[in-house]
């Protein structure tokens, strides 16, 4: 019987998890990571909002006008006035024509269309906005799902916080990343416990699944030194009030 009972603290004990296995980018000591450029590289299937500010009125208008004589509805569905990077990598804009769009950051592709626009419109000023950036989060997550993000700039900490942060039973040493743009399809792992995930500049992408596996085996979590010395406690005690009698 005393056996059973010592397999079974074991078993408990070993069935815990440490703060080291719940931390995100593990270091001791402090460390600097040099500014490096994480714009969006766009891609054929990305779909634009397009706004061009001019002290033309007229033309400003006949441009825009479209999307704002139905600002109501361009909220409740953008789709339905964006630009769509066609698979031949161009945007076919009112009065501009074809506009080469893949393989530009959003801010080259601005300047690149407002040297277009000069030619049409008096001081033109353009926006873009990509519309239909998403990423889906899969596995042992809070809120799993799909989740439409207006920043193109967007890590994989913020795309979890959306999901409401993994579960304390996720594998926080290999998130699966799939990625499912038009142009190819891969996949690969990333750790999150690791300062290694700064350093290589982890940015993610359009259509990017995110596939969080649970630990092979389900942990109490134990957040303190202060729980384990409670709850080794508890376990002596309960055995010797069961070995005493």
């Amino acid at each position: 019987m005393r056996l059973f009972y010592l397999y079974f603290f074991a078993l408990f004990f070993s069935s815990c998890i440490s703060n080291k296995n719940l931390e995100y980018v593990q270091s001791k000591d402090p460390f600097e990571i040099s500014s490096v450029d994480d714009s969006y590289i766009l891609q054929n299937g990305d779909l634009l909002s397009v706004q061009i500010s001019t002290t033309t009125e007229q033309i400003h208008d006949f441009f825009n006008k479209e999307a704002t004589n139905n600002s109501q509805l361009l909220v409740q569905n953008p789709y339905l006035y964006g630009y769509l990077i066609n698979n031949d990598g161009f945007l076919d804009l009112p009065s501009l024509g074809k506009v080469k769009a893949a393989g530009f950051t959003i801010r080259d592709l601005e300047s690149k269309i407002k040297d277009i626009a000069i030619s049409y419109f008096e001081q033109p000023v353009v926006k873009l906005n990509i519309i239909n950036f998403e990423v889906t989060i899969l596995g042992d997550v809070k809120n799993p799902g799909t989740y439409n993000i207006k920043n193109s700039k967007t890590n994989i900490f913020y795309a979890l916080s959306l999901a409401g942060d993994l579960n304390l039973t996720a594998n926080r040493k290999k998130i699966k990343i799939i990625r499912n743009n038009t142009s190819s399809k891969k996949m690969f792992y990333v750790d999150l416990t690791s300062k290694e995930i700064l350093t290589n500049n982890m940015m993610l992408e359009s259509n990017d699944i995110i596939y969080v596996a649970p630990l092979r085996k389900r942990f109490y979590a134990v957040n303190s030194i202060t729980n384990i010395i409670s709850l080794s406690i508890s376990a002596v005690s309960l055995y010797l009030l069961i070995s005493n009698k």
